[in-house]
C-alpha cells in the first residue's frame, strides 16, 4: 500500500482533479481505481487527514502538512517488479492533482514528491527500487526492507562490515536478483564484484516485526549474508 497526503478537500474535488487533468483516462467507482487505457486497477481509500493512522511518519514540513486534508490510500494485492511500476505509475497522478508526498506502508519509508517523480517511469530497475526498498541498521547486522514488494526475501549483512560495504553489497544483492532468475540456495556464495569480499548465504525466518500481520513482515524472509573469513569452497557462487 502507498498513501499520499493531498491538498484536495473531498473526493469529489479528487474527482474532478483527476478528469481535469487526464480526461477519462482514469476513474474509481466505489473502491476501485482503474487505468482505463491498460485496464490496470487497485483498490483505492481516501481518508480525512487528521482522522489517518501514522502521521507521525510523514516527513513533510509542518507547513505543508497543514495544506493536507485528504490521504489517498492506494492498495494492491500484487506483487512484484511490474506489480511496484504500476503502484508508482497510480502514485504519481495523485501527486500530480495536489499530492504532498509518497509513503510506502509495507517499509514505512516517505519519499518526498520530486524524489518520486524522478524515478517512478524509469527504465533503471534501480530507481524503482529505491522507491520500495529502504535500509535499517539494526543492534547486530544491517538488513533491507520492502523487498516483499517485489516478491522476494530481503537481505541482511553482519554490522561489524563497514557501512559503505554493507549498503553497497545489500544493494547490490538486491538488484541482481531482479534482473536475473536466479535460484538461491544455503551455503550458496555472493560476490558484488571482483574487489569485493565473498559472502555465504543462509536464509532465516523474518524476525524484525513482532508479529506477521504487521505491514513491515516479509513471510518470504531474508538471506543472511555472512563473509567468508578463509579458503572453504565456494564452488556454490550464484555469480
Amino acid at each position: 500500500m502507498v498513501s499520499i497526503p493531498i491538498a484536495l478537500k473531498s473526493r469529489e474535488e479528487i474527482a474532478s482533479a483527476l478528469l481535469d487533468r487526464y480526461a477519462i483516462d482514469y476513474v474509481f467507482l466505489g473502491r476501485i481505481f482503474q487505468d482505463k487505457v491498460t485496464n490496470k486497477s487497485c483498490l483505492i481509500d481516501i481518508w480525512d487527514y487528521q482522522e489517518a493512522d501514522g502521521l507521525d511518519s510523514f516527513a513533510a514540513p509542518v507547513k505543508q502538512q497543514k495544506k493536507a486534508s485528504k490521504i489517498v490510500y492506494l492498495t494492491s494485492e500484487d506483487v512484484g517488479y511490474s506489480a511496484c511500476v504500476k503502484m508508482a505509475q497510480f502514485a504519481q497522478l495523485f501527486l500530480n492533482i495536489g499530492g504532498i508526498e509518497v509513503k510506502v506502508d509495507s517499509t514505512g519509508i516517505v519519499r518526498d514528491k520530486n524524489k518520486w517523480l524522478e524515478n517512478y517511469n524509469s527504465q533503471d530497475v534501480f530507481d524503482i527500487y529505491s522507491l520500495f526498498v529502504t535500509l535499517i541498521e539494526a543492534d547486530s547486522y544491517y538488513y533491507s526492507c520492502g523487498m516483499k514488494n517485489f516478491g522476494l526475501a530481503d537481505v541482511s549483512i553482519d554490522i561489524t562490515e563497514d557501512a559503505g560495504l554493507a549498503i553497497y553489497v545489500m544493494n547490490v544483492f538486491n538488484y541482481y536478483r531482479l534482473t536475473e532468475s536466479v535460484v538461491l540456495r544455503d551455503g550458496q556464495t555472493f560476490q558484488p564484484d571482483i574487489e569485493c569480499p565473498v559472502y555465504r548465504m543462509k536464509w532465516k525466518e523474518w524476525e524484525e516485526s513482532a508479529t506477521s500481520d504487521s505491514m513491515l513482515y516479509n513471510p518470504r524472509g531474508k538471506w543472511h549474508l555472512s563473509r567468508v573469513l578463509d579458503d572453504l569452497d565456494i564452488s556454490y557462487q550464484i555469480n
